[in-house]
């Protein structure tokens, strides 16, 4: 198979879904770990006063 094959199919429609489904997949890992800080916070702060 050569490189251009591969290339022309991730081109179509089939490579902007996985492009798509792969900036979700990101974006969803920046508000775990974001939602993970923010309530590390939120119990830090409960266990000083």
């Amino acid at each position: 198979m050569e490189f251009a094959t591969l290339f022309d199919s991730l081109t179509g429609a089939w490579g902007d879904e996985i492009l798509v489904w792969a900036v979700a997949a990101v974006a969803g890992c920046i508000c775990l770990v974001a939602l993970v800080n923010v309530l590390d916070m939120f119990l830090d702060s409960n266990e000083m006063g």
